[in-house]
């Protein structure tokens, strides 16, 4: 059963991984029914020189087949150890490695160059992430627990095991950290999900820190580079600096950029807001195409 459990795992990796190379969009579909729009407005991006979205042009989840290397010595001895206690613990450590392997391939899929992501019932423009990659974390740290929970059957009938320390302690660390980042999470849900622009004003953001700024407090907006590009928002008064990521945007950061500088510095056409996202991309396109 061990055995068993560990070869489909490392098969359900990589069918997830076939799927999203072979069919790109298919995400996007699922998100336009959750009310996203994915958008490629193709807009002026601020700064000079424009920053790369990925510091090397790869993808971060071209990482998974790293992060899957792992699960291949857990998973020899889970099919040739014959201490049943270990090859259950081994077995449980394959399935965390796997899922954290298939949450690498959602939540790279995204980041992509161009994207911008809104919510197409809202009375704003409200850029904000899709929900598939917050539940494949929270998934990921539900199976977090498993180890725990194979180590703790193994201690209460007495299964063979390894006489470590160390794996008797791992799993319970593993369960430790999960139950603490469940909770951080379940502690964010207090803010609202990406950034949101109203005629009057800016709101968000989830992740990184309250902002419910007036357009006249909205100070420097650039873009930051690093492993993944992120989005630098400025209190005008020049404290605090936040630093927004692209996988809490849900949208490329130098894309967000351009859309909030241009809403900083024309406050005429800030109005149109109000219509929702389509309508103020809309909007953006028609003024810089006179430009």
């Amino acid at each position: 059963m061990c055995a068993r459990a560990s070869m489909i795992s490392l098969l359900e990796v990589l069918r997830v991984w076939r799927v999203m190379t072979r069919h790109p969009r298919a995400l996007d579909r699922w998100e336009f029914r959750m009310g996203l729009v994915t958008a490629h407005p193709r807009l002026k991006e601020p700064g000079a020189p424009s920053v790369p979205l990925f510091r090397n042009g790869r993808s971060p989840g071209r990482l998974a087949p790293v992060i899957l290397a792992f699960a291949v010595p857990p998973a020899a001895v889970a099919v040739f150890d014959d201490r049943l206690g270990l090859r259950l613990v081994m077995a449980s450590l394959v399935i965390v490695i796997s899922v954290a392997a298939i949450v690498a391939v959602v939540r790279s899929r995204t980041m992509a160059a161009g994207v911008v992501r809104f919510h197409n019932s809202s009375h704003s423009l409200w850029l904000r992430p899709p929900v598939i990659p917050s539940l494949a974390v929270v998934v990921l740290l539900i199976v977090l627990l498993l180890p725990a929970v194979a180590q703790g059957a193994v201690e209460l009938f007495g299964l063979d095991t390894m006489p470590s320390g160390l794996v008797r302690r791992v799993p319970y660390v593993l369960a430790a950290l999960s139950l603490v980042s469940l909770v951080v999470m379940l502690w964010r849900l207090r803010l609202a999900p990406g950034i949101e622009m109203t005629p009057t004003g800016i709101h968000g953001v989830r992740g990184v820190g309250a902002v419910h700024w007036r357009w006249d407090e909205v100070g420097d907006v650039t873009v930051e580079p690093g492993r993944v590009a992120r989005l630098a928002l400025a209190h005008a008064g020049g404290s605090p600096v936040l630093a927004v990521p692209a996988l809490l945007l849900g949208s490329d950061p130098r894309q967000a950029a351009a859309l909030l500088q241009f809403f900083r510095d024309n406050p005429e056409d800030r109005v149109v807001l109000a219509e929702g996202g389509a309508a103020a991309l809309r909007r953006v396109r028609e003024v810089t195409a006179l430009r």
